[in-house]
């Protein structure tokens, strides 16, 4: 940042140096991706009083000290959920989680997927009763 205040100043003072300064690269920042330590996801199926929906969890366990995000992203097939990770939300520093109402056909896998790649897959979902 300063090395761009310097050359603007620099740049300010020479003719046709806003056209030098319009074409140089600018970088967005990505977020870094934290390394998952464990993955887990199960379906609550336990009974409840007035509700017949359960419920999908996905708990990620990060080595990190943010709290992060996990959103769904659309896939080309149905029986595997894809979660995107980001930093922020509701979650404790260092853990992900989300959760959906089961759906039928139920999830086959899931993918964690953060920066365009895959971070983890989880391909044994629990049945909790």
């Amino acid at each position: 940042m300063v090395r761009r205040a310097a050359l603007a100043l620099a740049l300010a003072g020479v003719p046709g140096g806003c056209a030098v300064w319009n074409q140089l690269p600018f970088t967005t920042a990505k977020a870094d991706c934290p390394a998952i330590t464990r993955a887990s996801a199960w379906i609550n199926g336990m009974p409840r009083v007035g509700t017949t929906v359960h419920k999908l969890i996905v708990a990620v366990k990060l080595d990190d000290d943010r709290p992060w995000l996990l959103t769904p992203v659309e896939s080309g097939t149905g029986e595997t959920l894809v979660l995107d990770l980001s930093p922020g939300g509701p979650a404790f520093a260092g853990n992900a989680g989300y959760r959906e109402p089961v759906r039928q056909p139920r999830r086959e896998a899931i993918s964690i997927t953060c920066g365009g790649r895959e971070r983890a897959r989880i391909d044994e979902i629990t049945i909790a009763m």
